[in-house]
């Protein structure tokens, strides 16, 4: 993943998105359009902050879960299905604009970034300190934008 800050990875964002409404970022294996993916970005990181709809059992949280964010902490990589919705969250829009979209993943990132209390425990991984959501957060969108670092 390298050192790519989360704050850095949006920043490109608009940057690129402020040259080409239509960036080539997705991830090969995308299984939705690119203003989809920012929408499903921007909700799981808006979720740490105000609380995730659902959560694994505890016990899993306790296990898989702890032991899935621990390797990807290490590895500085994620892996995860890109299809993979956020278990009640709002369904993603198809039609909404790439701008749109954008605007609503940079406004979660500056949520995120300002927020000074204890995060909302993640559905999978549990309790997350900030600086581990936002080495999470910034892993999650370069394996769904891959094209933020590598163009």
């Amino acid at each position: 993943m390298g050192n790519h800050s989360l704050e850095d990875l949006a920043g490109r964002l608009r940057a690129k998105t402020a040259i080409d409404p239509l960036p080539d970022l997705l991830a090969a294996n995308s299984v939705w359009n690119l203003s989809q993916t920012l929408q499903h970005c921007a909700q799981t990181i808006g979720y740490s902050v105000t609380g995730y709809p659902k959560l694994k059992p505890r016990p899993y949280r306790a296990t898989v879960g702890a032991l899935a964010k621990r390797i990807f902490l290490r590895s500085g990589a994620m892996r995860h299905p890109l299809g993979a919705e956020i278990e009640g969250a709002p369904p993603l829009d198809p039609g909404l604009a790439v701008a749109e979209a954008v605007t609503l993943l940079s406004d979660a990132v500056r949520r995120f970034s300002s927020f000074q209390a204890n995060h909302a425990p993640h559905p999978a991984y549990g309790t997350c300190t900030h600086q581990e959501y936002a080495a999470l957060h910034a892993m999650h969108l370069v394996e769904h934008l891959p094209g933020l670092v590598t163009s």
